[in-house]
């Protein structure tokens, strides 16, 4: 059974739940990314759900356009009531495809916790060709989504599988993600290893693939205090020494 991101149930809860955690240990190096290369301009949020990403990235800086699309209806309904941004150009896709662009056209790509919602190996590939496809020659595609190696940990926001469960690649998953004066919202993803990932994007074509894993312990003293009086929380779970996210960087042949 998938997680139907079109039902208005689900994406409402989605759109409730406390990001936190991605904001601090996922979307913050992918921003650092965009930001060390002044030639991005155009990027692509492949799967951008409600806009949060969308949003922050459009907030980052005034050269980013964001062209943010997703297959959802619901979601890109409250990505547009909810985000919309003059920088940010929401588009509802079909079937992977991004026919109303250009092939070579896009500085940078991000797609976040897109594949763990997927069960398909052809479609996994399919959308990772296309996006390949749409990228400038050197330019990079950056993916985020659950840590494989992170299953059963009890993070401050979310668990992700059962602890100690051996799960294999195309595995169904349960994500247990903890919404503000509700009950959890139970997704039900699919396991794929870090071997996976890193095949589907040599396969697309992308080569110079990097990987990082960063948890709590990796910031700063600093830098962690900012975050805990933006977010007035200081007590981690298992993020602290775990990452929870893993974070992909692959660059598009020149």
């Amino acid at each position: 059974m998938h997680t139907s991101w079109k039902e208005n149930t689900v994406s409402t809860q989605f759109n409730a739940y406390n990001d936190m955690l991605e904001d601090i240990l996922g979307f913050r190096y992918l921003f650092a990314v965009l930001d060390s290369d002044p030639t991005i301009h155009t990027i692509l949020d492949y799967g951008c759900g409600p806009g949060k990403v969308a949003e922050r990235i459009a907030n980052q800086h005034q050269r980013y356009q964001v062209i943010a699309v997703d297959e959802s209806e619901n979601m890109l309904k409250i990505a547009t009531d909810q985000r919309a941004h003059p920088q940010i150009n929401y588009q509802l896709i079909h079937n992977n495809q991004l026919d109303f662009l250009e092939s070579d056209s896009i500085d940078c790509a991000v797609n976040c916790f897109v594949i763990i919602n997927n069960s398909s190996v052809d479609h996994i590939r399919h959308m990772l060709t296309e996006i390949y496809r749409v990228l400038k020659p050197g330019k990079p595609l950056l993916v985020l989504d659950s840590n494989p190696d992170a299953t059963g940990y009890e993070f401050t926001t979310f668990r992700n599988g059962e602890k100690g469960k051996k799960y294999t690649d195309g595995d169904r998953k349960q994500q247990f993600l903890k919404i503000p004066e509700s009950s959890d919202l139970i997704l039900n993803d699919f396991y794929w290893s870090k071997h996976f990932y890193e095949e589907m994007l040599e396969q697309a074509g992308f080569d110079s693939i990097q990987i990082m894993e960063p948890c709590i312990d990796d910031i700063s003293v600093s830098k962690l205090r900012q975050y805990e009086e933006q977010y007035d929380h200081s007590k981690w779970g298992d993020e602290q020494y775990q990452a929870p996210f893993v974070i992909y960087k692959a660059i598009k042949s020149a």
